[in-house]
Order: structure tokens, then sequence, then C-alpha cells
């Protein structure tokens, strides 16, 4: 058998802990040999010398059962034939296209399966997390930092989930860079299921990931999991919107374990949305107000490529103006709702607003009241 088979067996082994599975690894990194059972330690071996307690050797009597279960290793033959079948790719540890960033993570993945590529190593990439019901100022920022990074060459990294996730994925993609997916499901399972254009996209312009087996569900306790892959596979770790208690926030807890950068958006003091991201600007996250706060970081490491993003000193003003516009409908809307959607100072928005009106963009109605051009 293939040295992917071993490893897609000792990873889907149950009954056994990561961590278990870790200290297995560490009396014998050769997975082929735990599955042959050719190596007969007893608990004093394991232990090196030390007397087990009898619950240990317990313990140890029943890893080896697991490790000499027939049905485990029959079933882990016929899945690892219909994942060849369905075209989906493995990778694993020691494999030359394990990804060199996932190396270092505590606990790292034993095997990935992915459709598509895999990130490049020498190639900087950034994760962008963010709210699922996220606001319209949050869906705007998403996509036009997923479209500038990516344009400068950055490999986009997310879930796939509602809301920010897919808004920067989408944008990446639509300008050709690319964009990566690590699920917390199967990689042959869409989550969310609406998304299946741009699971499509991903798989034709990046990837899907997943160390889950192939056909699991979108179970809860995965995708924290998830996310410590996403924190691994990334360069630094971008937050659009985060309520305090959130998904994202376990994400850069794990980017912090690894010691990657935290990039924030500010948002309005009493808005849930920014009660996360602005905690972690408090705690000493970059505060981030357009893309090239970003890339100038970016463009002091040492990769390989060349940031392609020039100094534009207009971006945050066409960002602005995007905000303000997806804002915007065939309906009049009054000015101090616009500012209370979009976040803006008063001030701040009357001259994006002008601007906008000067371009043709939106027309004025009566005093103080907005629409887009029909």
């Amino acid at each position: 058998m293939e040295a992917l088979f071993y490893w897609h067996w000792f990873h889907s082994l149950k009954g056994i802990g990561q961590k278990e599975k870790e200290f297995l690894l560490s009396l014998c990194p050769e997975v082929r040999e735990w599955f042959e059972n050719n190596l007969e330690w007893g608990p004093e071996e394991v232990a090196g010398g030390r007397v087990y307690s009898e619950e240990q050797q317990k313990r140890w009597s029943e890893i080896q059962m697991i490790l000499n279960d027939r049905d485990q290793k029959e079933t882990a033959r016929k899945t690892y034939e219909q994942i060849i079948k369905q075209g989906i790719r493995m990778t694993a540890r020691g494999e030359n296209d394990f990804p060199e960033r996932l190396k270092q993570v505590y606990l790292s993945p034993f095997v990935l399966y992915y459709i598509g590529e895999l990130p490049k190593d020498n190639i900087p990439s950034i994760g962008i997390v963010g709210a699922r019901n996220c606001s319209i100022y949050g869906e705007e920022i998403a996509k036009q930092f997923g479209k500038s990074l990516s344009e400068a060459g950055i490999q986009i990294i997310s879930g796939m989930a509602r809301g920010i996730d897919g808004c920067a994925q989408r944008s990446a993609i639509r300008e050709r860079g690319k964009s990566f997916a690590v699920f917390g499901s199967g990689v042959d399972v869409c989550y969310p299921s609406e998304h299946k254009d741009l699971y499509v996209q991903l798989c034709e312009h990046g990837g899907v990931i997943s160390e889950e087996l192939p056909g699991t569900k979108p179970l809860s306790h995965h995708f924290p999991r998830r996310n410590r892959i996403i924190a691994g596979l990334s360069d630094a770790l971008f937050v659009v919107e985060a309520k305090e208690k959130s998904g994202s926030l376990i994400t850069v807890s794990y980017a912090l374990e690894q010691g990657k950068e935290i990039y924030a958006v500010p948002g309005r003091v009493h808005d849930r949305l920014a009660d996360g991201t602005n905690r972690l600007i408090q705690e000493g996250a970059y505060l981030v107000r357009e893309p090239e706060d970003i890339l100038h970081n970016f463009s002091k490491g040492n990769f390989e490529i060349l940031l392609k993003s020039k100094k534009n000193p207009k971006l945050l003003l066409e960002t602005k103006e995007k905000i303000v516009y997806a804002c915007l409908s065939l309906h009049p809307k009054h000015v101090e709702q616009i500012s209370e959607e979009t976040g803006m100072e008063l001030s701040e928005l009357a001259s994006v607003l002008f601007g906008m009106e000067m371009k043709n963009e939106i027309r004025q109605t009566m005093k103080n009241y907005y629409m887009i051009q029909s």
C-alpha cells in the first residue's frame, strides 16, 4: 500500500486521541510499523523503564487492541479507495507537499484532504475572518481588502462561511487571485449549501482543504479545530468584524499561539459587531484603515515574490464610496440613517456624498435624502 494509506488509517483511527497518537509517533514515526504491528513494546518500554500505573497499563492494552482492529483497517482501505475514485487529493506529515507552515503548528493535522491546490509555501498568505451576520460596512471592507490583497499576489485563506469569509474569497477570485477555504466538514460537503458557486470557483482557483474525512458533516465541534488550520496556513490574520465571543476570536487565539500578527478594522463603540475587533486593537492588534496598512508590513517580509501593489492615496475614499453606495437603494434615505448604517461621521459623510453626486452615482431627491442614480 502507498504511504498515504497508512497515514489515512492512522488519522482515521477511532478510540485514540490526537495526543495519544502524537505519543505513538514519538516512539516510532513510521506509521506503517504501527499498522503492521511489528512493534512489541510493553508498558515498561513505552514508559522508558518506569512502572506504569494499573490504569495506564489498561489504557496501553486498549490502544494495542485498537491498533490491531481488523474492522478499522478494512474500513480505512475502503474509504481510501473511495477517496481516490472521487478525485480527492491527500497529503500527510512527512510528504513533500505538506504545507511548511502547518509543520510548526501545535497538534498539526496528520492528514489533509483537498480538492484543487494547497497554498504555496513561498507565497505570502493572509487569513481573513469575521462575522457571518456582518454589516454592509463589513461586507464592503471584506470585498475591498480581498480584492487589493489578492491583486498584490497574497493568498487569501478563510472558511467559506457566510458573511466576511465568503465576501473576501469571492472578491479574491474575481481578481483572479488564489484563495483557499478550510472546512469543518469533508471537502466533498459544501457548507453552507448556498455557497455552491463559490465552492466550485475555489476548487478551480485555489482549493478547499480539511482534515476531516470526506463525507463528514459540518458538526459544531469541528470548527474550532478547523480554525487552527486557517491560522496555521496564514502568515497573518485580518479580522473585519467580530462579536466579543465568536469563532473569529478563536482563530485569533490560535494565530497568537503561533506567533502571527493580527490586523483588525475598528468599529463604532456601541456596535456589537465591533466589540471583538475593538478589543483586539486595544490589546495590541494593528489598526487597519486601508489595504496598504497590511501590504506595508508584508513588503518587509522575506518572501520570494514582489508585491505588486502601489500606494494609492484615493483607495480609502473609494472604499468609503462603495460602503455608502451599498447602503443606498432606489428608495431615498436620510443622511442621518446613512451615517448610522455606515458608521461615518456626518461631516465625513457629506464630503463622500458630494463626490458621488458629482460622479452621477447618486442623487439627492430632496434636502438630505439620497438614492442611487437609476
